[in-house]
């Protein structure tokens, strides 16, 4: 389907993650997606280009997706989180650099997912975002809607990918990457729309969701992060 892009592994091999303290904790207790959530930040500051999860489908040719080049570009998981799935951005994004020093500040033996990272970011640090789960940009940043790049649209060529959601970093999944691309895909959008659903008023973003549908952005603490520096961190965003 993309036979003029390069398809690069990033992998033990040539993921450089010595100095990175959260990703080295992650390694010595085997929690391998929370290695990956650093890996992949170093992967797109140092070279750029699409990132995409083992278990993402492209329903159609990256040379169809038009964005500018010089935008960090990502979507929405659900309604009121961000996805990170699929990602494209430029070397060097400062989005990414300061995602990546949030992570130096993660509490010790706390393992938050990245949506939650990425997702407290933008709505404590990038100006004037709504968490509404809409097609938002800025000079600096494209997002979609969660049926572009991480949910099966109705009509399936509407959307720009999949994300089937195989959890095989799970510890009952032992790794393996299960999801079954031949279903009808009427039906597999219907799970996906009834699950999401469900999941949306248990996510603990929804509050925010609420609030940012009426024009409201509220901020919230960095729970994962040491208080002190959490606390700072709010402060510096209020600022801004």
């Amino acid at each position: 389907m993309n036979p003029d892009y390069e398809i690069k592994e990033w992998n033990e091999t040539n993921s450089n993650l010595e100095n990175n303290k959260f990703a080295q904790n992650a390694l010595k207790n085997k929690k391998w997606a929370f290695v990956s959530d650093i890996a992949r930040l170093h992967a797109l500051l140092a070279e750029g280009g699409f990132y995409f999860d083992t278990d993402v489908e492209l329903c159609r040719p990256l040379r169809e997706l038009n964005i500018p080049k010089d935008k960090l570009t990502m979507g929405y998981m659900y309604d009121c989180a961000l996805g990170t799935a699929v990602m494209y951005a430029p070397p060097n994004h400062y989005i990414l650099k300061n995602i990546l020093n949030l992570y130096e500040y993660v509490k010790e033996e706390c393992y938050p997912v990245n949506n939650t990272i990425f997702t407290d970011y933008f709505i404590n640090n990038v100006s004037n975002f709504l968490l509404n789960g809409k097609k938002w940009e800025n000079e600096f940043v494209k997002i979609f809607p969660k049926e572009f790049f991480e949910q099966p649209a109705f009509i399936r060529t509407h959307g720009f990918s999949i994300h089937h959601c195989s959890n095989s970093w799970m510890p009952t999944n032992n790794g393996e990457i299960k999801f079954d691309i031949d279903r009808v895909h009427f039906i597999k959008w219907l799970k996906r729309k009834i699950n999401t659903a469900i999941a949306l008023h248990k996510n603990e973003f929804y509050p925010y969701y609420k609030a940012a549908r009426k024009g409201i952005s509220l901020h919230k603490p960095y729970n994962w992060m040491i208080e002190s520096k959490s606390h700072e961190h709010l402060k510096n965003s209020q600022n801004a």
